[in-house]
């Protein structure tokens, strides 16, 4: 009797764990190893990411993230847990990307990179957004001393002070300036809706609000000396590739002709891909110091030299030095300096992005073996 009461527990205490077991296990096939990849995201964010799951609905956590000014970090998220595209590739691969298939199975990897190519494009999108939105600031400084000036130009030669030639002159500042603004306005219109598309949003949600401006440029710039290898490192698809062309290479005798010739090429296609990894880190880490260094230079030097220009003609026009329209030439000059310098903040945050996903082992064109 005790005999079969021990064995009845052990069978009760069996049914319990494998009931437990089953409750665990999420009726998608759960994806933690995949959300464990999304922790080396393109600029990494500090707490967990979340991604589409089927039969989940997320419209609280996205309405929750659209809140106030969206950040770069905020529309990565939206983007994850939204993007129809990205949908549409976990949607296909199925069971495939689950946590019953193995670490390293392709469907996996695909779907990682696929994580890792919408996270840096939301956030450039997002870049090119804000930039965008930040430039038509700018720009309609330019307008608005070009409309003064032109004011001005038309009194004066109304009262028989200017030629008509003079006042020629300052209407095609305007002009310029007019163009200028709605070629800007028209490219933050299609920057934004790149942003919108990538989100996944229409109606009301997609008329969320974007920071004012861009972010602050770093204090320095990243060193890394081992961009290359860190590059190597990262691209799972090319450590793949290196194990199985070991095991082939084990596997092989090598004893006919025609096997040598196939070790060869076998040998060259992935020594091919490794250097095409290595010039791309080196170019793109080379366009991220470059773009800093440039963007740097307009903060730190050309911005504030234009600001003492600016107070200086102040200065001289009250003291009546100078003409108002040296004046207003000279806010045009230093709205087109702000102009340029938000353009090469925008493009070292670009850089920036595509370094960190380089890193992250994002594939690039004509680089996988």
């Amino acid at each position: 009797m005790k005999i079969a009461i021990f064995s009845k527990s052990i069978i009760s205490v069996g049914l319990a764990v494998a009931l437990a077991g089953c409750a665990s296990v999420a009726s998608d096939g759960g994806v933690n190893s995949l959300q464990q990849r999304m922790a080396s995201l393109p600029t990494p964010i500090a707490s967990p990411v979340l991604m589409a799951r089927p039969g989940q609905d997320h419209s609280s956590e996205i309405a929750q993230l659209l809140k106030g000014p969206l950040s770069a970090d905020a529309a990565v998220r939206v983007a994850l847990l939204n993007n129809p595209g990205l949908q549409i590739e976990l949607g296909s691969a199925g069971l495939n990307i689950s946590d019953r298939t193995q670490t390293q199975h392709p469907a996996k990897l695909r779907a990682s990179q696929q994580i890792t190519r919408l996270s840096a494009e939301t956030r450039k999108a997002w870049l090119n957004a804000v930039g965008a939105a930040q430039t038509v600031g700018a720009l309609t400084q330019v307008q608005e001393a070009a409309e003064v000036s032109g004011e001005l130009a038309r009194r004066l030669t109304q009262a028989g002070n200017w030629s008509r030639l003079q006042q020629a002159r300052q209407q095609v500042y305007l002009v310029e300036a007019a163009s200028d603004l709605t070629r800007a306005q028209q490219a933050a219109f299609s920057a934004r809706e790149k942003l919108v598309v990538l989100l996944g949003l229409w109606g009301a949600e997609a008329q969320f609000e974007l920071p004012a401006q861009l972010p602050a440029l770093p204090a320095q710039p990243l060193e890394l000396p081992d961009v290359e290898a860190r590059a190597l490192q990262a691209r799972e698809d090319i450590r793949i590739a290196t194990l199985l062309w070991q095991r082939k290479e084990a596997e092989r005798r090598l004893t006919k002709p025609g096997e040598l010739w196939e070790a060869m090429g076998d040998a060259a296609q992935l020594r091919e891909a490794a250097i095409q990894v290595r010039s791309h880190a080196r170019e793109t880490y080379h366009r991220y110091r470059s773009q800093y260094d440039l963007a740097r230079n307009l903060q730190d030097e050309m911005l504030p030299l234009r600001q003492f220009i600016n107070d200086e003609m102040l200065l001289r026009y009250n003291g009546m030095l100078s003409s108002v329209f040296d004046v207003l030439a000279d806010t045009r000059a230093q709205a087109l300096a702000t102009h340029s310098a938000i353009q090469a903040t925008r493009d070292f945050w670009l850089a920036d992005a595509d370094l960190h996903s380089l890193l992250a082992g994002a594939p690039t064109q004509d680089t996988t073996p």
